[in-house]
């Protein structure tokens, strides 16, 4: 960890003069931590290799990595169960800039910027010095008018220079700028065709769920919206059909044991058998549902009653071959 990350505590900043980039931890265990980036790749994740270690359980073992890309850092997620917030937002790749939120698992950081100054000389360093600007300044004095002379020799020349030094930095500062911007465009669209994929992908599973949901088969619809959910965690879509074909599932099995028990009362036994065969086609695939044995028993008790031979009913056959 020492190698690509700095730890320090929140309101601490580190000794050199500089420009720094860090990670300050806002939640869990490891809440009020300062990271410093000073490697290019830092990873996050529960792992004993990671950069920035996490006691996280929804975290992976290599959750996410922040990149250094020209003079960005860029938040990518290494193929995690739970992915990553980038602001609110899940993605799969996203530029960080000066006070984002970046979610890993359910650790929350903020990305920050600190500026660190130059610290001053102290007054020891000052007046160890005193002697000897003392004796600087009696051999400078005849020193003047000759250095006057080479100063204004040489100025043209430094000039010059300079003005070229700063237009070769300028013009790589530039070069260095447009790769940089390239790489991160092409990070972008890269995210923006991933998101599509993933989008596509979602609307087919829809599309199937609402169908099995609309010809009755519940079981069915429920495994796809589950589908959807592994795929996007906390979709709102696929969460709302979920709940939505249970409630249709519930209501379903009620409506048909309110007309079982009724025409059983009524001594239509043979109607009421079919009410329960219903109910039990419906939860075929749980039998061990309390509603799925609590029909069976009814159905058994009906043949008996009817005079039938024990299983003589075809819709236990039936729920098995659909």
């Amino acid at each position: 960890m020492a190698k690509n990350v700095l730890v320090l505590k929140h309101f601490e900043s580190p000794k050199e003069a500089g420009t720094y980039f860090r990670l300050v931890c806002l939640t869990g265990t490891s809440k009020g931590e300062s990271y410093v980036l000073s490697g290019n790749r830092i990873v996050i994740g529960r792992g004993d290799k990671a950069d920035i270690k996490l006691n996280d359980t929804k975290a992976s073992r290599e959750h996410a990595e922040v990149t250094k890309v020209g003079s960005n850092w860029v938040a990518t997620d290494l193929g995690s169960q739970n992915g990553i917030v980038v602001n609110d937002k899940k993605v799969t790749q996203s530029q960080l800039n000066e006070g984002d939120k970046l979610i890993v698992g359910q650790t929350v950081f903020k990305f920050a910027k600190v500026e660190v100054s130059a610290k001053a000389k102290t007054n020891k360093d000052k007046d160890s010095e005193a002697p000897e600007a003392s004796g600087a300044k009696k051999t400078l004095v005849p020193m003047i008018l000759l250095g006057a002379v080479v100063i204004y020799l040489i100025l043209g020349d430094d000039k010059k220079s300079s003005e070229n030094s700063g237009k070769s930095k300028k013009q790589s500062s530039t070069s260095y700028q447009d790769v940089s911007s390239d790489y991160l465009a092409q990070l972008k669209k890269r995210q923006a065709n991933e998101d599509k994929a993933v989008k596509e992908k979602l609307n087919v599973i829809y599309q199937r769920g609402l169908r099995e949901f609309r010809e009755g088969n519940y079981f069915r619809a429920i495994a796809e919206f589950n589908l959807a959910l592994i795929i996007s965690p906390g979709d709102p879509y696929a969460e709302y059909h979920l709940r939505k074909t249970k409630e249709r599932l519930d209501k379903t099995i009620e409506e048909f044991t309110i007309r079982a028990q009724r025409d059983e009362g009524a001594l239509k036994f043979k109607s009421a058998t079919v009410s329960y065969c219903s109910i039990v086609r419906l939860l075929y695939t749980v039998p061990e549902d309390p509603r799925h044995k609590n029909a069976e028993k009814q159905i058994a008790e009906l043949e008996t009653r009817m005079g039938m031979e024990p299983g003589e009913t075809n819709c236990l056959k039936k729920s098995r071959t659909d």
